[in-house]
C-alpha cells in the first residue's frame, strides 16, 4: 500500500513537473502532446482539454464608454473516436435593438505526419456558420478541419460585448478531463457583481485589486464657434481582479438520473448588483429576489405584454361562452392557445415578440407563447401570473439572479389550488409540465413586483400499470397479451415520444425494446384525448425468455417488464439524483405453465422501504391452482430529487429491487 501511494505521489508530481514545462502559448502545440496516446489520470477519457485560458476585463472608448472583452483560448487532446465531438464548438453571441456582440475566432488543427514532423491546418473562416437560433441570440459554429485520432485541436476567440453588465459563466469542468485551467476577471469598481462559487468541486478564486488608467476627451469651441477644442485626461481607476489557476480537474461522471450534468460542474458564476459611474446615482439589479422579481416584471417584453390585451378578447370570449367553472375556462383557453400559437423552440423568460404580433403570426419563443396565454387568462376572469422557471440545462438559482431564469409558465389560482400551465408544449395537460420544466422551484411574479416561490413538481405521480397473461409451452415458448396504461407524467412523455409515429415505425422499436419479442394486435387508445390515460395494448411471442435445461424450465417471472442492470454504479455521487416527478409502476402479471410441469421453486415475496417515506418496493409470488403463478410488483418513489447523502441508500434499494426482478422461477417435468 505504501509503494502504491509513493508511486501515485511520484506520477502526480511528474505530470504536474511537466504542466509546468509545457509551453500553453497559443500555436506551440508540442510532439510530446501530439504523441500522448491517453490521458494519464484517466485512461478512459475520449479527449483531454490540455489547456484553457480565460481573461475577461473592459475595455473604455470616447465613443462607446465601456465594453466587456472575453478573451479565451483552448487546446483539446482527442485521444478517441467518440472525443472527435469535442473539436466542434459553439459560442453564443447576443444582439438587442441592433446593438450586437462582435466575436473573431481562429483555430488550428495539428497532426503528426509518418516522418514525425507537426503538420498544422488552420481553421478556414469560411468554416465559421452563424445560426440564428432567435432575435437576440447567434451561436457561431465551427468544426475543426482534418481531426484524427491523436490530433490536437487548438482556438482562440476574442467577443466584445456592449452588455457590460453580463459576464459568460466560467465553467472550469466538463465531461473529459482538463489538465490546466487559467481564468482573470478584471473588473473595474463602477461594476458591482456578486462572486457565486461551485458548489460540488471546489475552485480556488484569489481576489485582489489593482488600480489601472484610462483615458477620455471633451470637445469645446472658443465663444466664435469657429474653433473647436479637445481636451484630453487621464484617469485612474480602481479594479477588482479575480484569478483562478487549476490543475487536473477530474471529468464529471455521467450516471442516470441526472437533471442536467453541466448544473454540477465547476464553474463560477459572475451576478451583476448595480452600477454606480462618478456623479450619478446608483443602478440596482438583483440585490435580493424583490428587485430581481421587480426588474423582470418592468421589461418591455415581459409586463408590458399584460397590458393593453384587448384585441384578444373576442376570440376569448368565444371560447368560454357557455363556461362558468374557472376550471373549465382554463382548460378550454389553454387547449385552444396551443392551437393557435406553435413554439418555435426558443427559450426565454422574455417575450421575443409582442405577444400581438406573436397572436398574428401564429409563432413565438416560450416567453411570447405563455405570456398571451396568461393574457387570455387574464381576460376570462381568472386570476393569473406568470412564474419564472430556471430549465433543467439552465442550472437552479439558489441566489436573488436575474441571469438565473431562461423560461416563464403561467399560474392560476382556482378552487382547487394553484395550476400551471405551460402551452409550449401541446401534450401537456394542468399540472402536468414537460420534463424540461420540471426543476425544483419557480417564482410567481404578480403586478406590485412581489413574488412567492411555487413548487415544480406535479401534485400527482407518474404511473404506470401494466397486466400481463402469459402461456408457456414445454419448450419454453411464451405467447402473452400486455396491456399498460400511463398517466401525468408518463402519458406526456409516452405522447411526445411515440405519438407522432405510424404504427408500423413504432411496432419495430417496442420490439426491440422488449428482447425482440414478435407483436400482433397492436392497439393504442386515448391517443390524442389528452385528459385520459394512454392505453397500449398487444399480444406477442417469444422463445428466448426462458432456459430449458434437461427436465426443467427456468424463468424471471417478471418477464419484459423486469429491470436487469442497477442504473447507480458509483462509489460516490456528488449531485443529487432527479427521476423528474414521483412515480408509481405496478406491475400484475400471471402465467400458465405448460402441462406436465410442476413448481418447484419461487422466488421469496419482499417490502422494502427507503427512510423518510421517500419510497418502496413490494415483490409477491403466489400459486394459483396447480398450472398458474401470480406475481405483483409495486414500486412507488415519493420524492421526484434525492441528496447526494442519499445515494448509498437508494444504490442498495435499486440492488435488492433488481435482484429480486431477475430471481428465477424453476420448473419441473413430471
Amino acid at each position: 500500500m505504501k509503494k502504491l501511494s509513493l508511486l501515485l505521489i511520484l506520477s502526480l508530481s511528474l505530470l504536474s513537473t511537466k504542466i509546468k514545462a509545457q509551453n500553453y502559448d497559443f500555436g506551440k502545440v508540442s510532439i510530446q502532446e501530439l504523441q500522448e496516446l491517453q490521458y494519464p489520470l484517466d485512461s478512459t477519457a475520449p479527449a483531454a482539454i490540455l489547456y484553457k485560458n480565460i481573461k475577461i476585463y473592459y475595455e473604455y472608448s470616447n465613443a462607446s464608454g465601456f465594453s466587456l472583452v472575453t478573451e479565451v483560448q483552448e487546446r483539446i487532446k482527442i485521444y478517441k473516436k467518440e472525443g472527435f465531438n469535442w473539436a466542434e464548438k459553439g459560442i453564443n453571441t447576443y444582439q438587442n435593438d441592433g446593438i450586437k456582440e462582435r466575436i473573431t475566432i481562429k483555430g488550428s488543427t495539428y497532426n503528426l505526419d509518418s516522418n514525425g514532423k507537426i503538420v498544422k491546418e488552420k481553421l478556414n473562416d469560411k468554416a465559421i456558420f452563424k445560426e440564428i437560433e432567435d432575435e437576440n441570440w447567434i451561436r457561431n459554429k465551427f468544426a475543426m478541419p482534418n481531426v484524427q485520432l491523436g490530433s490536437v485541436v487548438e482556438w482562440s476567440y476574442r467577443k466584445t460585448s456592449p452588455f457590460a453588465g453580463y459576464i459568460d459563466d466560467l465553467i472550469f469542468q466538463y465531461e473529459i478531463p482538463v489538465k490546466k485551467m487559467e481564468v482573470k476577471v478584471s473588473i473595474p469598481e463602477y461594476y458591482v457583481f456578486k462572486y457565486l462559487p461551485s458548489f460540488y468541486y471546489p475552485i480556488t478564486v484569489v481576489q485582489s485589486q489593482r488600480s489601472r488608467t484610462i483615458q477620455y476627451s471633451n470637445k469645446s469651441s472658443n465663444s466664435v464657434g469657429s474653433q473647436t477644442f479637445v481636451d484630453n485626461h487621464t484617469v485612474s481607476i480602481n479594479e477588482i481582479v479575480y484569478n483562478a489557476d487549476e490543475i487536473n480537474i477530474p471529468a464529471i461522471k455521467v450516471e442516470p438520473y441526472i437533471n442536467y450534468i453541466g448544473n454540477y460542474g465547476a464553474k463560477v458564476v459572475f451576478e451583476h448588483t448595480s452600477t454606480q459611474f462618478p456623479g450619478e446615482i446608483a443602478e440596482y439589479y438583483s440585490t435580493d429576489w424583490e428587485s430581481v422579481a421587480k426588474s423582470i416584471f418592468n421589461n418591455y417584453y415581459f409586463g408590458k405584454q399584460l397590458e393593453g390585451i384587448n384585441f384578444l378578447k373576442a376570440d376569448v370570449d368565444n371560447q368560454i361562452a357557455g363556461l362558468t367553472a374557472p376550471e373549465e375556462k382554463a382548460n378550454k383557453l389553454f387547449n385552444f392557445i396551443k392551437t393557435q400559437i406553435k413554439w418555435n423552440g426558443s427559450y426565454g423568460k422574455y417575450a421575443d415578440k409582442d405577444i400581438k404580433r406573436t397572436y398574428q403570426e401564429h409563432e413565438g419563443n416560450v416567453g411570447a407563447v405563455n405570456l398571451t396565454l396568461i393574457a387570455m387568462f387574464r381576460l376570462a376572469g381568472l386570476q393569473a401570473n406568470p412564474v419564472l422557471i430556471s430549465t433543467k440545462t439552465h442550472g437552479i438559482p439558489l441566489f436573488p439572479t436575474l441571469k438565473g431564469f431562461n423560461y416563464v409558465i403561467a399560474a392560476v389560482e382556482l378552487p382547487s389550488g394553484v395550476a400551471l400551465f405551460d402551452a409550449t408544449e401541446i401534450y401537456s395537460t394542468p399540472n402536468v409540465l414537460p420534463n424540461r420544466a420540471l426543476n425544483w422551484r419557480g417564482r410567481l411574479v404578480k403586478d406590485d413586483g412581489t413574488s412567492t416561490i411555487v413548487d415544480l413538481f406535479s401534485i400527482e405521480p407518474a404511473k404506470e400499470r401494466t397486466n400481463i397473461y402469459i402461456k408457456m409451452d414445454e419448450t419454453g415458448k411464451v405467447t402473452g397479451l400486455k396491456r399498460s396504461t400511463y398517466s401525468n407524467n408518463y402519458a406526456l412523455d409516452y405522447r411526445k415520444n411515440k405519438a407522432f409515429l405510424t404504427e408500423s415505425d413504432l411496432i419495430p422499436i417496442i420490439e426491440k425494446s422488449n428482447k425482440n419479442i414478435e407483436i400482433s394486435e397492436f392497439k393504442i387508445l386515448h391517443k390524442d384525448d389528452l385528459y385520459k390515460p394512454i392505453v397500449e395494448s398487444f399480444k406477442f411471442e417469444a422463445d428466448n425468455m426462458c432456459d430449458v435445461i434437461a427436465d426443467k424450465i427456468y424463468f424471471s417471472p417478471l418477464f419484459i417488464l423486469a429491470e436487469n442492470t442497477n442504473p447507480f454504479t458509483l462509489d460516490k455521487r456528488l449531485y443529487p439524483i432527479d427521476f423528474g416527478t414521483a412515480f408509481e409502476k405496478s406491475f400484475f402479471v400471471t402465467i400458465e405453465i405448460p402441462t406436465g410441469f410442476a413448481i418447484t421453486t419461487l422466488p421469496q415475496n419482499i417490502a422494502i422501504g427507503l427512510p423518510k417515506n421517500m419510497g418502496y418496493f413490494k415483490f409477491e409470488v403466489s400459486k394459483s391452482g396447480t398450472n398458474k403463478i401470480d406475481i405483483t410488483s409495486l414500486i412507488k418513489i415519493n420524492t421526484p430529487v434525492f441528496s447526494a447523502t442519499e445515494y448509498d441508500v437508494l444504490k442498495l434499494f435499486y440492488k435488492q429491487l433488481i435482484d429480486k426482478q431477475i430471481e428465477k422461477v424453476e420448473l419441473t417435468k413430471v
